[in-house]
């Protein structure tokens, strides 16, 4: 499995070198709406991008199953955005062992939530055989919209909210169940043409 996991990352790495360069930069900044666009460009432009642009076919032609290819590709991405994040945080003076570290800690939990939830809406929308970028960014328009409204106290969507994130840990098992849901129909339905 590990040989498939470095072969997939070298792929990645090797196809989509300009855009990850970029996007590594944006995961260094440590401001958190920055890195929330950034992360959102990153998800939506992995896996769903290789499915919208119709090559899925030689992407299970190598030694994948449609759920190694799923896992593999958000290993990719959690992976990445991590690493990239925690570089940031060392060149911004994230203090491990201090209080602040607790902070940038949320941060990375937080965005590793972020990135869940928008990898698996963009995962729903193409199997379902729409746009990789565009029914994702409504989504998280909507989302930033929804979790908007009102204060915090009286929203309870704004403690779900990917974006908003008012629970960090109610974000995330909203995330991993939104993640569930797309790896069922991603493994079991197939892409629609």
């Amino acid at each position: 499995m590990t040989e498939k996991i470095e072969a997939y990352f070298m792929k990645e790495l090797s196809e989509k070198a300009g855009r990850i360069a970029v996007f590594s930069l944006g995961l260094l900044i440590p401001f958190y709406p920055v890195r929330m666009v950034f992360l959102f460009l990153l998800a939506t432009s992995l896996l769903p991008s290789d499915i919208q642009h119709k090559r899925l076919g030689s992407l299970l032609a190598l030694p994948y199953s449609r759920q190694e290819l799923f896992w593999i590709s958000y290993l990719f991405l959690i992976a990445f955005g991590t690493v990239a994040q925690v570089i940031g945080m060392a060149l911004f003076g994230a203090q491990f062992g201090s209080s602040t570290s607790i902070y940038w800690l949320s941060m990375l939990i937080g965005s590793i939530s972020f990135s869940t939830a928008y990898y698996a809406v963009s995962m729903i929308s193409v199997t379902a055989g729409l746009d990789n970028f565009g029914i994702p960014f409504l989504v998280l328009i909507t989302d930033l919209i929804i979790g908007g409204f009102g204060n915090r106290w009286n929203n309870p969507y704004f403690y779900a909210s990917p974006a908003h994130q008012g629970n960090v840990w109610v974000s995330g098992a909203v995330s991993l169940a939104v993640l569930l849901v797309a790896n069922y129909l991603f493994v079991k339905k197939g892409v629609q043409k």
